[in-house]
């Protein structure tokens, strides 16, 4: 046996072996060959990009920067508003001003990235600055302070030239780039128009991404008029360009990519060149910023060719381990079945046995353990009436008692989450009781538990249960129900006896043990008279005597735990008190949100047990009498004043909710509550009675009804005929006629 595992042991690594040379062979040939193919496409990808974005910003902004004077300082008939300045003053003149802002007007929406221009008139000295400034000059320092850029213009001798951005040729409050255009004609006897455009470092950024690398714009001359990134980089970005301007086109492929080494650090650098505008475009980046996307890729290559070369490696040993079981097992049964024990000698055969039987073991615990989960299962569905027979059948079909008593047991959360049940049953069990039980869970916090015993000793089972209860935890509550002969139904009653008691425990909130036997549940009372009780309490609240409520409200408590009353009568008594301090907060217009935050007719029922109950409508009741005491007092008053004054201040004007809430101080929402408290009725209601009532009067001053309309903000004169009619039943028009038709009456009869 061993000679048969050395052979499979060495065919094992022969296979170990060969996955090893086939992997490495896939890597340094399939992978680095494609590494290589893919690293090219990567920077032609991104050439094409970078060159994509060159060539808009040269298109979109740069050269319809350049062609803005051919177009708007050509001789054709609509520039006329722009050359009259040359030939002569408009500054007598409203009309050519306002022709020359119109035109330049025009130009600014059709050319959104230049955010600004100047203009100078040297034939008339007249200077236009920012589309709409016009500014005639007497001396050349105010053309100095109106266009910083002219005289340094001027010395250098030259019909068009590009300004680096710089804070110092243009006071905007943002540096911008700055194209300056000279434009003469024969006719101007040596005098000419000088334009300057300025854009915003913004307009460029829309095409190029300028947080990864560092964009620089430079001049036919490799002079840097713009770069992006801190100052600190200009010294970078001039380098770039000197490096730049020594490539020859021999040397280099047009527009290609290039590395350069700035400061110790390989950098990737893209530039690209303008036929039409003479400008050069560079955009550099770090190599290991440029390759970072290039470089995850790798790796997640690498990563996903090492998982397959470990799942190959895994899959070869489970099916070398599954060639060896299969081999194993057949030696066995043909050694069996020769009638040569092979398990004496080595130790396959004992081994297989050792296994097994350590198996069947673990599986026979499992089966005893399982028991108590099955039998809380079943108690479970017995109880709740769910596959009974079967249930009944899996706890006592050797059952020798004849009597079932079902409790119900109240645990606090965390001893109920850390409760061992079988440990309970176990220590029952130790006490040597003649009887059983058995528990199960419910709700949270609440434990089933059932006993069966002979004869009579409920008293014993229920006592040990409940010392063996309080030993492992402390018990809230402990509910009996009624004691029962052994069968299906009975048990089901029981248990429905012990949550009829259970309910109790909201009004015997102090009682450990409850049981249906001592409450005397088919007994009590489902209807008294608790009449007298709500009068006084409903007097107490009028007359503001919170120390007569209280007593009141702990009058209730005592009738429910002396006066024999059934669970269902008490709840219904104690939610009419909720309806009665409901119609009170009604009755006083109050907001029950604003004043307690929630609902007091839902919010009851989430109260645990008739003290926490009293507690709480004491509160409600402090709470109550002081917004009571509020609202009657002479702030109140003042605030209804200051609304009723500011509404007629204002009818005519604009009088909206929220211009109230401003005048106030007061929030928009708080103030729609309060508004509907103070004046009896809402805000929008109001002002439309308002309105109307004012409307009266001006149709007897023989107002029309657009004058009308328009006074009182209505959108339309048959906006308001509507609303009129709607409100009188007639329309303004009839109300006059009707009335000047009864003053006529009233003056015959005079």
């Amino acid at each position: 046996m061993s000679k048969k595992f050395s052979i499979f042991y060495i065919l094992l690594c022969i296979n170990l072996f060969s996955i090893t040379i086939l992997s490495g062979f896939n890597y340094f040939v399939f992978h680095k060959m494609n590494k290589n193919a893919y690293l090219e496409s990567f920077v032609d990808y991104n050439e094409r990009v970078t060159n994509l974005a060159f060539k808009n910003i040269d298109k979109q902004v740069m050269q319809s920067l350049i062609d803005i004077p051919q177009l708007y300082f050509s001789d054709v008939k609509p520039n006329e508003p722009i050359f009259l300045p040359q030939m002569q003053s408009i500054s007598g003149s409203p009309k050519d001003i306002l022709a020359l802002q119109e035109k330049m007007e025009e130009m600014r929406k059709v050319y959104p990235h230049v955010v600004s221009l100047d203009i100078y008139y040297e034939g008339t000295k007249t200077i236009v600055t920012g589309y709409d400034k016009i500014h005639f000059t007497q001396d050349e320092t105010e053309v100095n302070q109106y266009l910083p850029w002219y005289f340094d213009f001027e010395k250098l001798k030259v019909n068009q030239y590009f300004f680096p951005l710089s804070n110092a040729d243009y006071p905007t409050k943002a540096p911008v780039l700055t194209y300056v255009k000279r434009i003469t004609r024969p006719k101007w006897k040596g005098q000419s128009i000088v334009a300057a455009f300025h854009i915003t470092p913004d307009s460029l950024q829309d095409y190029i991404d300028m947080s990864s690398g560092n964009f620089v714009l430079a001049d036919e001359a490799w002079r840097v008029l713009y770069q992006s990134g801190p100052g600190t980089e200009k010294g970078r970005a001039v380098e770039v360009l000197n490096n730049l301007s020594k490539i020859s086109p021999v040397e280099e492929k047009a527009d290609r990519p290039v590395q350069m080494k700035l400061d110790g650090e390989p950098n990737m650098v893209f530039s690209g060149s303008s036929a039409l505008t003479r400008l050069n475009y560079v955009y550099y980046m770090p190599e290991s910023t440029f390759l970072a996307d290039y470089n995850v890729k790798s790796r997640i290559f690498l990563q996903n060719f090492a998982i397959s070369i470990l799942f190959n490696i895994l899959v070869l040993v489970v099916v070398s381990y599954l060639n060896y079981y299969v081999y194993h097992k057949r030696v066995l049964t043909v050694s069996r079945e020769a009638g040569i024990a092979i398990g004496g000698e080595g130790k396959g055969f004992d081994g297989s046995l050792t296994v097994l039987t350590e198996t069947i073991s673990d599986l026979s615990e499992t089966v005893k353990n399982s028991e108590t989960v099955l039998y809380q299962n079943s108690l479970r569905s017995l109880i709740l009436n769910r596959k009974s027979d079967q249930a009944y059948e899996t706890l006592f079909s050797d059952c020798q008692f004849s009597r079932v008593c079902c409790y119900i047991v109240y645990l606090k959360v965390q001893d109920w989450e850390e409760l061992t049940l079988k440990g309970l049953q176990d220590e029952f069990d130790s006490h040597g009781v003649t009887g059983r039980v058995f528990f199960t869970t419910l709700d949270k916090g609440e434990l089933a538990a059932v006993t069966i015993y002979d004869g009579e000793r409920e008293e014993q089972v229920q006592s040990i249960l409940l010392e063996i209860l309080k030993r492992y935890v402390d018990v809230l509550g402990f509910v009996c129900g009624v004691p029962q002969d052994l069968d299906p139904e009975n048990l089901r009653k029981s248990f429905l006896s012990a949550s009829e008691a259970a309910r109790y425990r909201f009004i015997y909130s102090g009682e450990v043990l409850l049981s249906w036997e001592e409450l005397k549940i088919p007994e009590r009372k489902g209807n008294g008279s608790h009449l007298k009780l709500f009068a006084a309490i409903e007097k107490d609240i009028n007359s503001e005597n919170i120390l007569d409520f209280k007593y009141h409200v702990e009058a209730f408590k005592v009738s429910f735990l002396t006066g024999n009353y059934t669970i269902d009568y008490c709840m219904s008594t104690l939610r009419d008190l909720v309806t009665l301090l409901y119609q009170t907060i009604q009755r006083y217009q109050l907001d029950m949100w604003i004043v307690f935050g929630y609902d007091i007719r839902e919010y009851y029922k989430q109260l645990s047990d008739i003290d926490a109950y009293c507690e709480w409508v004491d509160r409600i009741c402090e709470v109550l009498l002081t917004n009571i005491r509020q609202k009657k007092s002479p702030e109140n008053g003042n605030l209804k004043e200051r609304l009723e004054q500011i509404i007629r201040d204002h009818l005519e004007h604009d009088i909206s909710l929220d211009y109230l809430s401003d005048s106030l101080s007061i929030r928009p929402d708080v103030l729609s509550r309060m508004f509907r408290q103070l004046m009896g009725k809402g805000y929008t209601e109001y002002i439309r009675e308002k309105k109307l009532n004012r409307a009266l009067e001006l149709i007897d001053q023989d107002y029309s009804m657009k004058e009308i309309a328009s006074r009182l903000g209505y959108s339309s004169s048959q906006y308001f005929i509507k609303v009129f009619k709607e409100t009188y039943g007639v329309t303004p028009f009839q109300y006059k006629k009707k009335k000047m038709a009864g003053e006529e009456g009233q003056d015959t009869k005079l």
